[in-house]
């Protein structure tokens, strides 16, 4: 694997990490830090004027209710502490008293509130909870599929990107308050809030960057949307982001530094402004879809095929940072969450199967490490419970300390086994089920072994190509030579392509460069340190990525060709001829050297 790759592969595998503790960590605050006062997250007060929140209606039997708040009270943000001001607009925790300056017809009183568990109120009873797990899971397995595309295509650029898109969303949404992020230090949370709203409009901007990667070459029009897409993500990150999802919010980057200090409510400022508010919502999300649109239009065959689905289901996942809007449509609170947590776990859904039936990814890949993990989870457990079931007899005439400490072992035994295990398992399930895919990475290592040998130009060419069509499954297989006079067959010398595979000598991704060369691949055929060639393979006939197994067995053939076709050039041109010629006159030219001083 190239070093860049293992980089990037690095990077994402520790970004999906922290991303699945951040699930982790929402789900855990939900339950055992997470206060409440206003009967549920919808039914704060609303941002009436800078610094000034309404209560527009007080839920019965709420904390608020109970302790004195009516239908008109507002809150008045500047006399508050900065945590207390951002907890009212964000998170409380649940048990710690906070106090909050109440105006009531012109005057003010101190009320001091102790939030009570967030899942004690009725709205978390009645549908949240739904709503908060469906979210949960869906981050998890959007965070689970980035990873799986990472550790098998770390080398693709396009790859990189779709998976970074999921990466960012995902942890950006999971380090937003509203969403459960919650811990003990309220001025920590406010700086992680300000690093989520970057994160989740990188992601939401990065869709815009992959679509650049299909329907070559980019035209001025495209990458001017592309730029129009990174401004609103970024203008979205200052002023709004994950405002508007429940709440009057922070109000993005300037919101939190601005609540935080009492200086600024871009909140409020949004609220009598529609038009910013509506740019600031949906421009990042819509921006990128057109661009994922039109670059689906100036696509075609299977490269159309593969933005089209990718790009599909992440729609869903965009749909519903639009549908955010929504919120100040309708008062139907129910109606809200449910597009909001639906979409969020119907787009990794949609996701999985267009990796798996459309073969965006590697399906044998995915079928091998399903099933080589089942196989290990069999042969653990079942080892375990044969064990105690053979020492079960005298385990319990023992003791319970001798029970537990043999029990103990057997865990201990069975976990310095656990890679002995899983090597004989991967082992056993490749050579039953996947037989075929390394008998034809076999014959394609063979084949580039026997190219030297071959004496007919044209006869290893002939039979290179028929050897990658049947076993790599390519459509279609070019050599482009080099003529000596600049060009490797009708492309120039100085195209990006090939000036890439001169001074790298490693594996094109044609899809991310501008080049004549037509194809999914190009390999470096290469003899006595040059350039002698390039191998554009096509698509594979059955849809499906080259496996990074396969690329290398073809980046073997890729070599034995060009080496061989330079031993035959060698040949031709009549150089082995005086090479022989002159083998053949050294013992006379030694003998005569020898006799030489005797005369």
């Amino acid at each position: 694997m190239p070093y860049g790759a293992r980089i990037w592969q690095g990077l994402c595998f520790a970004l999906c990490l922290i991303g699945l503790f951040a699930v982790a960590e929402s789900a855990w605050a939900t339950y055992y830090l997470y206060g409440d006062v206003f009967g549920g997250e919808p039914f704060g007060p609303v941002a009436a004027a800078p610094f000034f929140d309404r209560f527009e209606t007080v839920i019965p039997g709420s904390v608020a209710a109970h302790s004195g708040m009516r239908a008109g009270d507002a809150l008045d943000l500047r006399l508050m502490s900065a945590a207390a001001r951002y907890g009212a607009r964000n998170e409380l925790l649940s048990g710690k008293d906070v106090r909050f300056a109440v105006v009531r017809n012109g005057s003010v009183r101190w009320m001091t509130l102790k939030p009570e568990p967030y899942t004690r109120v009725p709205f978390w009873a009645s549908s949240q909870w739904m709503f908060n797990w469906a979210f949960w899971l869906g981050s998890a397995l959007s965070l689970s599929i980035a990873a799986l595309l990472m550790w098998r295509r770390p080398d693709s650029v396009e790859v990189r990107l779709l998976a970074l898109t999921l990466i960012l969303i995902n942890l950006g949404e999971n380090l937003f308050p509203i969403n459960g992020w919650l811990t003990p230090w309220t001025a920590f949370d406010a700086a992680i809030n300000v690093v989520a709203q970057f994160l989740f409009m990188a992601g939401v901007a990065l869709l815009a960057s992959y679509a650049l990667l299909f329907g070559r070459p980019v035209s001025l029009a495209r990458r001017l949307l592309t730029t129009f897409a990174y401004i609103f993500a970024a203008l979205s990150a200052l002023i709004w982001t994950s405002a508007g999802q429940g709440g009057p919010g922070p109000g993005g980057v300037l919101g939190i530094a601005g609540l935080w200090f009492g200086t600024l409510d871009i909140r409020a400022w949004l609220a009598t402004r529609p038009l910013p508010l509506f740019a600031a919502v949906v421009g990042p999300p819509a921006i990128a879809l057109l661009c994922s649109i039109v670059a689906v239009r100036a696509s075609s065959g299977s490269e159309r095929t593969r933005i089209a689905w990718a790009t599909g289901s992440l729609a869903v996942l965009y749909l519903f940072g639009i549908a955010t809007i929504q919120s100040y449509l309708t008062t139907n609170v129910v109606l809200y969450y449910w597009i909001l947590n639906v979409s969020w776990v119907v787009a990794p859904l949609g996701l999985t199967y267009a990796l798996l039936r459309r073969r965006l990814l590697d399906v044998g890949f995915v079928l091998n490490r399903a099933a080589v993990f089942t196989g290990v989870s069999l042969v653990v457990v079942g080892l375990f419970t044969l064990a105690e079931w053979a020492l079960g007899g005298w385990l319990h005439s023992a003791g319970r300390v001798a029970n537990v400490a043999v029990s103990a072992a057997i865990a201990l035994a069975l976990g310095l086994s656990l890679h002995e295990i899983h090597t004989r398992v991967d082992r056993f399930v490749d050579k039953v089920f996947f037989r075929k895919r390394h008998d034809d990475e076999r014959a394609m290592t063979r084949f580039a072994r026997e190219s030297a040998f071959i004496t007919n130009p044209d006869v290893l060419i002939e039979r290179a190509t028929k050897t990658l069509q049947q076993h790599a499954g390519a459509s279609s297989a070019t050599f482009a030579l080099y003529d000596g006079a600049g060009r490797y067959g009708d492309v120039d010398e100085n195209d990006p392509a090939l000036v890439s595979l001169r001074a790298s000598h490693d594996v094109v991704d044609l899809h991310t460069i501008h080049t004549a060369l037509a194809g999914e691949f190009a390999y470096p055929m290469l003899a006595r340190g040059h350039l002698v060639g390039a191998l554009v393979l096509g698509p594979k006939s059955s849809g499906e990525p080259y496996a990074p197994d396969e690329s290398l067995a073809i980046t073997q053939i890729a070599h034995g060709v060009g080496v061989a076709l330079d031993l035959l050039g060698v040949r031709t041109n009549g150089r082995s001829d005086e090479i022989l010629r002159a083998l053949r006159d050294l013992p006379d030219a030694i003998a005569e050297r020898m006799r030489a001083p005797h005369l």
